[in-house]
Parts: structure tokens; sequence; C-alpha cells
């Protein structure tokens, strides 16, 4: 039987780029500690959002949420991972994003009040509104900037005239 291999990857040279994922685990690992705090009315949080059919799901969605917000941690901080759990984490904080995402566009587009947002769990109460929307489109730039930034042509232009003057 073969085990794939853990790799480390190299911390990002640019201030930006290493700032941009700490801040990240940051928020993953408060917004999944503080949904664990009250993790028994959660899915009480998230039935509030009157979405269709999610009081049958509330309580598999919002340990999803939480599992995939602690996956998400790993490659950020970037932990001796295999290719394809480096991978996972990834597409875990991307996932995670394109929720609240979703969940923003909901609740700003509801018809009826929604007491909590729920970002930060049942013991936070957050209000509704398009700031969640702007922020979660924030956070999935920041999350593109931190996939793609070693990558980018521009950045990497960057880092080859700083090591020439």
């Amino acid at each position: 039987m073969h085990f794939p291999k853990s790799q480390s990857i190299a911390k990002p040279k640019l201030l930006s780029l290493q700032a941009a994922t700490l801040y990240m685990a940051l928020f993953f690992v408060v917004a999944a500690l503080s949904q664990l705090f009250a993790f028994e009315a959660y899915p009480d949080v998230l039935k509030g959002y009157g979405i269709p059919f999610i009081s049958d799901f509330a309580l598999p969605l919002a340990a999803l949420v939480v599992t995939l917000e602690v996956f998400a941690v790993p490659a950020l901080l970037w932990m001796k991972l295999s290719p394809l759990m480096r991978v996972v984490s990834i597409v875990s904080g991307w996932l995670v994003l394109a929720h609240w995402l979703f969940v923003g566009v909901w609740q700003s587009l509801a018809d009826f009040p929604i007491p909590n947002a729920g970002l930060f769990g049942a013991k936070v109460h957050l209000p509704q509104g398009w700031w969640l929307v702007s922020y979660m489109s924030i956070l999935l730039i920041l999350m593109a900037y931190i996939a793609f930034g070693n990558r980018l042509p521009i950045i990497q232009k960057h880092r080859d005239s700083r090591s020439k003057s």
C-alpha cells in the first residue's frame, strides 16, 4: 500500500500574503470555536433563515460548516500536508465562504427579519444585512489571493525586481 508523503510548503515571502493567510486562519478558527461554543443552539439559528427544507438538515449542515472551517485551517498555517489534503483544505475554505455568501444574499433578500446572521454561532448575535455579503466577497477575494498569490505573474515580477536591487 502506498501512502502519499506529506510535503511542507514554503512560507510566502511577501508580507501581505503572510498576513492574508494568518487573517483567514484566524477567521476560520474564531468562527468554528464560536459556533461550537453553543453548538446545541446552532441548528436553530440555521433554521431561522427560512431556507426551504433546511429544517430537516439543520444539524448535519451545522456540523458540516464547522467541520469545513476546521479543515480549512491546516493549509493556511503552512502545515506539512499531502498534496491532496492541501487541496481539500483550500476547497474547504472556498466552500465555507461560498456558504456564508449564499446565506448573506438569502438574508438580505428575505422579507422577514432574521434575528441572527449566525456567522459566529448562537451566542454572538449579528444582524442580517448586506454587510455579510460584502464581508464574504472580500474574504473570497482574499482566499483567491492566498490560493493563487504565489503563481501570479505580477507577484513574481515584483519579487524578481526586488531581488535584483
